[in-house]
């Protein structure tokens, strides 16, 4: 009998995909074995944009041609702002700004040819098995030994959530001589935070990818659509109300 995995021909998981799969199983089977996806807020596209102009700058452009490429392209996306939207593209240009002010010591961060993220890989093995977990690095800057992954938010936290402790994990696993620290940034202050013990972190995260093979070992997709866990009050299904009423049927 195949494995999970390959069940249902997924080849690869991710932090984002683990994150996923613990915090909303029912986003997750439907996300992954059916293809459905939830749409991209504009919290998330403003981090998009905000990492892109920080890029830009870093690598010798212009900070405020930077700024107005990234207001220009949250309004490619968002061209019509509500109260909320707007709120976040008000953010893009103090947190660029702040971003670019804490990172500038690093230097220009280096890049694969030809690609703005470099990927990453490790493998997570079972009883018959084996996936590799994959993650993109932002900035990677090997004259300091150091990786950087930037978050961009309204509130700055004091430390790293359980989810984010495992995106650097893997990177730290992958990565395993340099050192690997997220900068959070919000309109007003930022912080460099290197939380969580890798080893802890990936076992724990070992176990959970053990139970996802198996669940998915035991289920077809409809019979997982069936049967998983609804939430219909997660923050997962913001926005995606219509979305999540048309195929779970709530």
């Amino acid at each position: 009998m195949s494995d999970g995995f390959s069940k249902h021909n997924i080849d690869h998981l991710s932090a984002s995909s683990l994150n996923l799969w613990a915090n909303a199983p029912d986003v997750w089977v439907m996300q992954y074995l059916h293809g459905k996806r939830t749409g991209m807020s504009a919290a998330p596209w403003r981090g998009i944009c905000v990492e892109d102009a920080v890029v830009e700058t870093l690598m010798g452009g212009s900070e405020e041609e930077a700024i107005t490429n990234a207001l220009a392209k949250f309004d490619q996306r968002f061209p019509i702002g509500d109260e909320k939207t707007t709120k976040e593209r008000d953010m893009i240009t103090p947190m660029v700004q702040l971003a670019v002010e804490e990172l500038t010591e690093f230097g220009k961060p280096e890049f694969p040819e030809n690609e703005r993220q470099e990927k990453i890989s490790i493998t997570a093995k079972g009883d018959g098995w084996e996936i590799p977990v994959i993650g993109y690095l932002d900035l990677v800057f090997p004259q300091h030994g150091v990786v950087i992954d930037l978050k961009t938010t309204s509130r700055l936290p004091s430390s790293m959530s359980a989810e984010h402790v495992l995106q650097r994990a893997i990177y730290q696993k992958a990565k395993g001589n340099m050192a690997v620290r997220f900068l959070y940034v919000t309109p007003k202050k930022a912080v460099m935070l290197e939380d969580g013990d890798v080893n802890e972190t990936l076992a724990l995260a070992k176990a959970q990818i053990n139970r996802l093979e198996a669940f998915l070992r035991a289920v077809d997709k409809d019979t997982a659509r069936a049967i998983v866990p609804l939430n219909p009050n997660s923050f997962y299904w913001s926005g995606a109300e219509a979305l999540r009423k048309e195929f779970y049927g709530i």
